[in-house]
């Protein structure tokens, strides 16, 4: 179990909530049926990713955002300026309830339990809440919302109630599931989770300097809507084959680290200069036992198999690696889906 509180909580409500969230977002929102919930990315104008987030449709016009922690802040200014100056002939209206709910996940291969336990009464199961479903429900007078969604590769749920109510369902939830083994877990555990499924976080690749196609999400864009920053993605220096794109990292020098930040070299390459690259994420995964990163580099997975030289001028080290896919773990994602 882990407190995700801080992302930020956006309330949308009114006719025009599912044609606002199509144009900010890449890909579509007004075909998300009630119930369920939906992985979304939002571009700035340039077209570099502003954030990235899941909305969930608890109603016909009624839906939840949640935001990265960094940009809950930029994305509720995003949205209102948009609503205010842009598009004012759209019945929305937003809130910003951040503060006013707690969050956690409930995570694991037997997470489905905790839940059954921590809850019980209401149905958990793959029928009635699958990936990417959302319910809402009561519990001893308390709402809830439940989105069965996963940032950490594992069968996963995400609940929020509100703020006050936050510590007691977090302890009930840990004596009840006490038998099954369930322990806290915190950021940095988090992020050695999502860098072994390759997925991208806020500060690290999401620095406001990359393109969907950089982060090998390009295949989420629609082609039959217009977005915000559609148009300049097109431009050829955004879309060059040899433009910096994600790739993962493997350490091939035991006993050495990489680490975020160093830049990346082909291994024929002079070490100098701002090189082909750089590592935006590391950590030392525990199930591979190696040391692995996430970075961007000219060509991306067009290089995989290479060696590269990982530089780190500050402490005056260089040490090698692999260009490998950025999903290290589970890459059908059996495990999310159970």
């Amino acid at each position: 179990i882990s407190d995700v509180s801080s992302l930020g909580k956006i309330e949308l409500q009114g006719p025009d909530v599912a044609e606002l969230l199509d144009r900010v977002y890449v890909n579509a929102f007004a075909s998300l049926p009630v119930g369920k919930a939906r992985y979304g990315v939002m571009l700035n104008d340039d077209a570099t990713v502003l954030d990235d987030g899941t909305t969930a449709r608890f109603a016909p016009t009624r839906f939840f955002l949640t935001t990265t922690t960094a940009q809950a802040v930029e994305v509720m200014s995003h949205l209102e300026f948009l609503l205010q100056t842009a598009w004012t002939d759209l019945d929305v209206q937003a809130t910003s309830v951040t503060d006013q709910f707690a969050g956690m996940s409930v995570a694991g291969p037997r997470s489905r339990e905790a839940l059954e336990l921590a809850l019980p009464g209401h149905d958990f199961s793959a029928a009635a809440l699958p990936h990417m479903g959302c319910m809402e429900i009561e519990h001893e007078g308390v709402p809830l919302k439940v989105l069965r969604l996963s940032f950490s590769g594992e069968l996963a749920y995400e609940l929020y109630e509100p703020a006050d109510s936050g510590t007691a369902l977090w302890e009930r939830i840990l004596r009840a599931a006490a038998p099954l083994g369930i322990r806290p877990y915190g950021l940095e555990a988090l992020a050695s989770l999502r860098i072994e499924k390759g997925h991208v976080a806020g500060g690290m690749e999401l620095d406001h300097r990359n393109t969907l196609d950089d982060l090998g999400l390009g295949r989420m864009a629609s082609t039959r809507k217009p977005y915000v920053g559609r148009e300049l993605r097109a431009r050829p220096g955004l879309q060059h084959p040899q433009r910096w794109s994600l790739v993962g990292l493997e350490c091939l020098e035991p006993g050495k680290t990489l680490r975020g930040g160093a830049i990346l070299f082909a291994a024929t390459d002079a070490i100098a200069g701002h090189g082909r690259g750089h590592i935006t994420s590391v950590t030392w995964s525990v199930e591979l036992g190696k040391t692995i990163a996430l970075g961007l580099y000219q060509g991306g997975l067009a290089h995989v198999g290479e060696e590269v030289i990982c530089a780190y001028p500050l402490r005056n080290e260089q040490v090698r690696a692999r260009i490998v896919s950025p999903v290290f773990l589970d890459p059908t994602g059996e495990r999310m889906h159970a």
